[in-house]
């Protein structure tokens, strides 16, 4: 694919479970959705579109109330986030498709596991976790994000300048302060996620690839381990040296792991 086809983008909005979804599509083949994390949007995956795009139909969509796609009741739950994305997957007249997810990405990739089977052949979980980790909520009041709602924004522009530049330039079609109040509503997530049940996690028969960098300062290893063991059909990669940002700062390994495991789950017959 040259670089001037993969310029082409098909930018669109869908009305879904009482959103206006924003998504870009590039390349063809099996449909590969991706799944940003939070307060992020589709810009996240730039280091990933063109090698993706080589192989299959990817599907970027910004996700509830963040990038271009609005959130009118305001509200963020990981189960909730699912059902945009079956209602998605379902108005796109989509069969099975494979799924990216990465952070809250992944958490949204868990609950299709667990409520929409039939409309996932395989996922790609990254950066994800069954139970909110101490490592999480210390990193979180460190950066200035300090109890669900509540966030000093003066430390966390001092601490990261770069993503509170990011977060307004992704969120302006959203209004000039939408920003501050995305950050304390997903706040409000981030500090009450969903507990994953262990026997429910058990049930998912999905393909899974469990996918985290070994210095990721929220998720330790042995959560990545502990996934790995209890879904029946996962896999395990762990990527080295490298922290919760391993899809920007080692695209080309990232690329490679996540390009080779959707090919197998397409390749495999009668599946």
């Amino acid at each position: 694919m040259s670089d001037e086809e993969f310029q082409r983008i098909d930018g669109s909005f869908i009305n879904v479970n009482g959103l206006k979804m924003y998504y870009e599509e590039y390349g063809t083949g099996f449909p590969l959705i991706l799944i940003h994390g939070g307060i992020s949007s589709i810009q996240m995956w730039e280091k990933q579109l063109s090698d993706f795009s080589k192989h299959f139909r990817v599907i970027a969509v910004d996700c509830r109330g963040q990038g271009k796609t609005n959130n009118p009741e305001g509200v963020f739950h990981y189960k909730l986030m699912a059902d945009d994305f079956a209602a998605f997957i379902q108005e796109l007249n989509l069969d099975k498709v494979l799924l990216c997810g990465w952070s809250d990405g992944g958490q949204i990739g868990l609950e299709m596991g667990l409520h929409y089977p039939e409309l996932v052949k395989a996922m790609v979980l990254g950066g994800t976790m069954i139970h909110a980790t101490k490592e999480m909520l210390d990193g979180f009041k460190e950066i200035g994000i300090e109890g669900p709602g509540t966030v000093d924004f003066e430390k966390l522009d001092k601490s990261l300048g770069w993503l509170v530049k990011l977060l307004k330039e992704q969120t302006a079609s959203q209004g000039k302060d939408y920003w501050k109040t995305l950050l304390k509503k997903i706040s409000k997530m981030w500090y009450d996620p969903a507990e994953f049940p262990l026997d429910q996690v058990k049930q998912i028969q999905t393909p899974s690839l469990i996918l985290l960098g070994d210095r990721d300062v929220y998720i330790p290893i042995s959560e990545a381990t502990k996934m790995f063991k209890l879904i029946p059909n996962a896999e395990l990669a762990i990527i080295p040296n490298s922290n919760h940002d391993v899809y920007f700062t080692q695209p080309e390994i990232f690329n490679r792991i996540v390009v080779n495991y959707c090919k197998r789950q397409t390749d495999k017959k009668n599946k």
